[in-house]
C-alpha cells in the first residue's frame, strides 16, 4: 500500500489535499503541519513519496528536503510552490533532488497525477533495485559455486611431481578462469605400467570443468577395471555423445607407458599431438581419430606404439599454450613451443614444464591468457 507524507503548516490545506487524495489514496495519505514532525517520521518510518509546502516557519521546504534525502534517500521528493517561489526554491533540484513541481495553486487533478507519477516512478526504481540485488546475489553464488568447482578440481587432478616407474613425470594447470577444461591425468595399472592422459574441453569455465570431471570419473573407472584403450574411449566417446548433449566435445591423448621398456601404446582422439624430446631431436605422436563426444558411432581402434629411449621425454600439452598471444596478437605458436623444448631437452620435467608455463604465462602479459593450459611430461630414465 502507497504511503505518502503531505507537509504545510496550513490546515485547512492540509483537510482539502486529504479529501483530494482520499477517493484515488484510500487510507495511505499522511499529514503534518510542522516539518520538524515530517523529518521525525520520515526516520521511523517508511514512505514512498513527500510532498512540502515551500514556505513553512521553523524549516522551509527545501530544508525539509535536504533532510529527507539523508535520511529517507528512497522516498521520492514533490514540492509545492506559490509562482513567485519557483525561482527562490530552484536549489531544491540539486539539495533535496525534487522529483517534480507543483504550483499553487494547482489545476484540478494535477496534485493527484504528480502523486500517481512519484509513486509510479518509487515503484520502478525500487523494482530495479530488487533486480540489481536478485542478480548480484545470483552472480556471487554462482562465483561461489565456481571456486568450490575449482577447489575440487585442483583436488582431483595431480598437481607437481607424479611417481611412474623407470622414470619421472610432473604436470602443470593453468586455468584463465576458476575453472579449467583442461585435463591431465596418470592412472597406476601395475606391473610398472602407467596411463597418461591430456585432454582439453571446448571452451573454458564451470561448464567445462563440469565435463572434465565427468570424462575423468569415466576414463579412471575404467582404467582401473582393466579396459584397454580402444574399448575405453569407444565407452567414454558413447557416454558423452549420449548423456552431455552436443554443445561440448573432449580432445583427448591417452597412452599407457611401459616404465620397464620405454614403450608407449597410445590414442590421439583430436587431441594437439604430444612431443617426445631428447638428444635426438623432437617428434610428433600424430593423431589418430576424432575427438571424444563428436559422434556416436566413431572408432578407436587405431592404437599405435612408440618406444622411448632412455633420456627422451613425453610432452603432453593443450592448444592453450600455442594459442597464447602477445600485445601484438602474435600467437606462441608452434615454433616457439619446439625452440623452448629442444633448448631444455635435459631438463627434469618439473623444471621443464615450470620454464614452459612461465614462458607462455609471460608471453601472454599483460592481457593473459585465453584459454586454459594443461601440461604433462614424461621422461624415461631407462630399465632398472
Amino acid at each position: 500500500m502507497a504511503k505518502v507524507l503531505f507537509v504545510d503548516d496550513e490546515p485547512n490545506l492540509l483537510r482539502a489535499v486529504e479529501r483530494t487524495l482520499a477517493s484515488e489514496f484510500p487510507g495511505v495519505v499522511e499529514s503534518t503541519t510542522d516539518p520538524r514532525e515530517a523529518v521525525l517520521r520520515l526516520q521511523c518510518r517508511k514512505y514512498k513519496v513527500v510532498v512540502t509546502d515551500y514556505q513553512m516557519p521553523h524549516m522551509d521546504g527545501v530544508a525539509l528536503l535536504r533532510e529527507a534525502r539523508k535520511c529517507a534517500p528512497d522516498t521520492v521528493r514533490v514540492m509545492l510552490t506559490a509562482r513567485a517561489e519557483v525561482s527562490a526554491a530552484a536549489d531544491a533540484i540539486n539539495t533535496g533532488q525534487v522529483f517534480r513541481f507543483v504550483s499553487k495553486p494547482w489545476q484540478e487533478g494535477e496534485l493527484a497525477a504528480a502523486v500517481r507519477d512519484a509513486i509510479a516512478f518509487h515503484d520502478e526504481r525500487e523494482s530495479r533495485r530488487v533486480e540489481r540485488t536478485r542478480a548480484e546475489t545470483e552472480r556471487k553464488a554462482l562465483g561461489a559455486a565456481v571456486v568450490h568447482a575449482s577447489e575440487i578440481q585442483r583436488a582431483l587432478l595431480p598437481q607437481g611431481r607424479i611417481v611412474v616407474h623407470g622414470g619421472r613425470a610432473a604436470c602443470a594447470i593453468l586455468p584463465c578462469e576458476h575453472a579449467t577444461g583442461d585435463y591431465v591425468d596418470t592412472v597406476a595399472l601395475g606391473g610398472g605400467r602407467t596411463a597418461v592422459l591430456a585432454g582439453d574441453v571446448s571452451g573454458h569455465g564451470l561448464g567445462a570443468a563440469l565435463f572434465v570431471l565427468t570424462a575423468r570419473a569415466l576414463l579412471r573407472s575404467g582404467l582401473q577395471a582393466g579396459l584397454e584403450l580402444a574399448p575405453l574411449l569407444e565407452r567414454t566417446n558413447a557416454f558423452l555423445c549420449r548423456d552431455m548433449g552436443g554443445e561440448r566435445f573432449l580432445t583427448l591423448f591417452a597412452a599407457v607407458y611401459d616404465g620397464a621398456t620405454g614403450a608407449l601404446t597410445y590414442l590421439n582422439g583430436g587431441h594437439v599431438p604430444p612431443l617426445v624430446c631428447g638428444p635426438a631431436g623432437l617428434r610428433e605422436l600424430p593423431r589418430t581419430s576424432l575427438p571424444l563426444g563428436v559422434l556416436d558411432a566413431a572408432r578407436y581402434d587405431a592404437a599405435r606404439r612408440e618406444r622411448l629411449a632412455p633420456g627422451e621425454t613425453l610432452v603432453a600439452y593443450t592448444d592453450g599454450v600455442l594459442e597464447a598471444r602477445d600485445a601484438a596478437g602474435e600467437f606462441f605458436g608452434a615454433r616457439r613451443l619446439a625452440a623452448h623444448l629442444q633448448g631444455r631437452a635435459d631438463d627434469d620435467p618439473e623444471a621443464l614444464l615450470g620454464s614452459l608455463a612461465e614462458a607462455v604465462a609471460a608471453y601472454a602479459r599483460p592481457h593473459g591468457l585465453e584459454d586454459d593450459v594443461a601440461l604433462l611430461a614424461l621422461r624415461y630414465d631407462g630399465a632398472r
